[in-house]
């Protein structure tokens, strides 16, 4: 791992209120939906009297807008999926501060209202039914880059607005020169019902483990079944995580920060998604809840009809989702008006294979990205993890998990948009990009389901 481009000072920025960044999780749910009611016949019923139901905005985007008409062609008995094309959905998870705050310890979150809709959330969802394949890339919220319409630079979460993501595309389309054809908003309200919906999510603890901040009561060693209230602290668990050593006979706190809770939040959509596979696609009374639930939470741009959204989980359906390949916006930090930003980095070998993909001049093969040592931040560019992690235990530290389609989930809701023909045939990469994670997170337990 390379040195960062600048020395980073470890003081913080101001502190704000803690805000739980547990909204992506409803994303897991809707091309589970979408895929089981195809399987079972049931599609066109679903499509009729759901997915005409979602919350819509307008966007300017890469795509050229549907067309009304598609949508006359819904009864039609099959589905032709031979004419998509790679497509860029933009995927933002949203807090309002309108959710309830529980027994005061179901993830504390309290009345937020005050604090206004925001983006914890940013991520760029690439899908491509040519090779059936789909990535990630997250943009942290803290990233300092030129806010489209205007003449200043501001953190990138600030470009973001709920109702009107038009700005936030094109400043993503400014600073890294990825265009964005499709918008999925999700707000974490939805987030207890949705894990309650599939009864639960389950999580191997390698070590007892608890965060006494949030309120995520201690729970390990071994498989934990996580309800609604506990599963929104874990999520939401950063600073004041904990695991209990064995050798050491003391609690040890992870000390990635945000980058371990994202880790562990990549970790529990995979499980959730795995979940909702599970129990949705043969129970009936759980498709249904976790849908009305989608329905009331998430929001999709107008370009995307009924139509469109059944074809492309027709197309995604045998996804291996073991590869799919997650990725990070490089950084470093900088102190800029007294607070600690991050400055994107985008000339490195690996940033630019990575922006190739999501540029549509590129495509790689979803082969499951190999575990990578612990020494440093990988592609994160954290020069103070490296040297912090030294003493965590590597049985509770595993540094790359791919994001297992629980990010494809969102594509039920959000894309099968009509992925109209394209000429131009782009490079396919020997082996996808690759990009070390860092954090302290569940191992790998297929067991624990």
């Amino acid at each position: 791992m390379t040195a960062p481009h600048d020395p980073a000072p470890t003081t913080a920025a101001p502190r704000t209120p803690a805000r739980p960044r547990a909204h992506v999780v409803v994303l897991a749910v809707n091309v589970v939906i979408a895929v089981a009611l195809i399987v079972t016949g049931l599609a066109v019923v679903w499509a009729n009297n759901k997915v005409g139901d979602r919350l819509v905005v307008s966007i300017d985007a890469a795509d050229a807008p549907a067309n009304p008409s598609d949508d006359a062609s819904l009864n039609e008995p099959s589905i032709d999926t031979s004419n998509l094309r790679p497509k860029n959905f933009l995927l933002t998870g949203s807090d309002n501060g309108a959710c309830p705050n529980g027994d005061g310890t179901a993830g504390g979150i309290g009345d937020r209202t005050a604090f206004g809709e925001r983006s914890d959330t940013i991520m760029l969802l690439r899908v491509d039914p040519t090779i059936n394949d789909v990535a990630v890339l997250s943009f942290p919220r803290d990233l300092w880059v030129k806010i489209a319409g205007t003449t200043r630079q501001a953190r990138i979460n600030s470009a973001f607005d709920v109702k009107d993501p038009s700005r936030l595309i094109r400043t993503i389309d400014d600073n890294f020169g990825v265009p964005v054809d499709h918008y999925v908003n999700v707000n974490l309200c939805a987030f207890k019902e949705i894990v309650d919906s599939v009864n639960g999510v389950k999580i191997p603890f390698a070590h007892r483990t608890k965060d006494d901040r949030v309120g995520f009561r201690e729970v390990g060693p071994g498989c934990v079944q996580l309800r609604g209230g506990q599963a929104l602290a874990y999520v939401r668990s950063r600073s004041g995580y904990r695991y209990f050593d064995d050798a050491k006979q003391k609690w040890v706190g992870d000390p990635t920060g945000d980058i371990g809770r994202i880790n562990r939040q990549q970790d529990f959509l995979r499980r959730s998604m795995q979940r909702a596979l599970d129990r949705g696609t043969t129970n009936p009374a759980t498709a249904n809840a976790l849908l009305n639930v989608a329905l009331d939470r998430v929001i999709t741009d107008d370009r995307l009809t009924p139509r469109d959204l059944l074809t492309l989980a027709q197309a995604m359906r045998n996804l291996d989702t073991t590869g799919v390949n997650s990725y990070t916006i490089e950084w470093s930090m900088r102190r800029i008006g007294g607070e600690s930003v991050l400055m994107p980095i985008t000339d490195t070998d690996t940033m630019k294979a990575i922006l190739a993909i999501f540029r549509g001049e590129a495509n790689s093969a979803t082969t499951p990205p190999e575990t990578a040592g612990d020494e440093d931040a990988g592609g994160v560019r954290a020069p103070n993890f490296a040297r912090a992690t030294s003493g965590i235990d590597r049985t509770a530290f595993v540094t790359v998990v791919p994001l297992t389609a629980t990010l494809l989930t969102l594509i039920g809701e959000a894309d099968t948009a009509p992925f109209a023909d394209d000429s131009s045939t782009p490079t396919t990469i020997a082996g996808a990009p690759q990009q070390q994670r860092l954090g302290v997170f569940p191992p790998d337990d297929p067991s624990c389901r």
